[in-house]
């Protein structure tokens, strides 16, 4: 397993650029406001059938990506040195990115919508807690605390057959793997909207609350636990890609008919399903189609990171100034996308040969 998973890389760059996507389309629904993002005069929460899509597998995605590229990391690093990279990696950028551009995009979304105040400039006191957008950052490093020193019971690195190795190669062995997932939703059922149990209230509600912090480690758990099968995994996914794409968008549809809201169509359960379906299509599509290097993903794999990073206030000031531009949504958020995309990468070039700052935005220096 020594070779670099190039198709990993790829499904890392694709899972920042459909959050900056994400975040864009919140900008166009009414939930905007709620949330501290600077909203589109002209809404239509109608583009909520689209981000509904992804909604339930975006940040599990990562979560399991990032337990995927801590054990290949395992391969060529001592338990230290790991410890050292992901706190280079995961904490500088999320203590600067927290109090600097997360700052930023809610002193811009609070500006917007009731003026400036002095008070703005103490927010980064706040963000440093919570994170803004880079919240996953922090939960990723105590993951990452709680398995490496157990890295050696939980991944099978000389890549022997094992009883995971065994289910992965059974006619939809792959889905036993899916039971910690629904385990985990049915815990959402009974807890929802608990007084006594502050757990969670949707599937979607990833951050800073407990559902999203258990749902994450289990699923950067099975990163580290399935990437260990070797060929095994790599090949399941190969192998299934298309059941999960069909169960993903039954489960999906039958969402979507049922108004996403009513009934049993809120079943967390039927919702983690539905996530893992559609995660599991992503590593299939990125095994068959990905698993090759060019100067694109070379590109992207490096600059996703620090574009994710700075995107969030990038985003607000772009809707700061064009909300109230009367273009119908369907131009003007591709447009709005583009200018963000631009800015962003136009600040990563900026700054990417600055030595010192590198780190600051989770770059390595050589």
């Amino acid at each position: 397993m020594n070779q670099r998973r190039y198709d990993i890389d790829a499904l890392r760059s694709i899972a920042m650029f459909l959050l900056i996507f994400y975040h864009l389309g919140i900008s166009f629904t009414s939930v905007a406001p709620y949330i501290a993002f600077v909203q589109n005069k002209r809404f239509n929460d109608g583009i909520w059938d689209l981000l509904s899509v992804m909604n339930s597998w975006r940040i599990p995605l990562v979560f399991l990506i990032s337990g995927i590229a801590l054990r290949l990391a395992f391969q060529r690093r001592t338990k230290i040195e790991m410890f050292k990279e992901r706190a280079k990696i995961l904490i500088v950028p999320y203590i600067f990115g927290s109090v600097t551009f997360g700052a930023a995009s809610l002193a811009i979304a609070f500006t917007y919508y009731e003026g400036w105040s002095d008070e703005y400039l103490w927010l980064w006191v706040i963000t440093i807690f919570d994170g803004v957008h880079l919240w996953f950052l922090k939960n990723i490093f105590i993951y990452c605390l709680i398995l490496i020193p157990f890295l050696n019971l939980v991944s099978n690195k000389v890549e022997k057959e094992t009883i995971f190795s065994k289910i992965l190669n059974l006619p939809g062995g792959v889905f036993v793997f899916s039971i910690p997932v629904i385990l985990e939703g049915h815990l959402l059922n009974v807890t929802a909207y608990s007084e006594v149990v502050n757990y969670g209230r949707s599937y979607q509600e990833y951050a800073n609350t407990n559902h999203g912090f258990l749902l994450g480690f289990i699923w950067f758990f099975l990163g580290v636990l399935l990437v260990s099968q070797g060929e095994v995994f790599w090949e399941s996914n190969k192998r299934n890609w298309k059941i999960h794409l069909f169960l993903g968008f039954a489960f999906y549809f039958y969402r979507f008919f049922n108004n996403f809201e009513d009934g049993f169509s809120l079943d967390n359960r039927l919702i983690s399903f539905e996530s893992f379906n559609f995660i599991f299509l992503m590593l299939g599509l990125g095994a068959v189609y990905l698993n090759k290097d060019s100067p694109q993903l070379t590109y992207y794999k490096t600059a996703v990171y620090p574009v994710y990073i700075v995107h969030l206030p990038v985003q607000m000031a772009v809707m700061y100034y064009f909300s109230g531009i009367n273009i119908h949504p369907i131009i003007k958020f591709p447009i709005a996308l583009f200018l963000i995309c631009f800015l962003s990468l136009t600040i990563y070039h900026a700054i990417k040969n600055i030595k010192r700052l590198r780190p600051l935005f989770g770059l390595r220096n050589k």
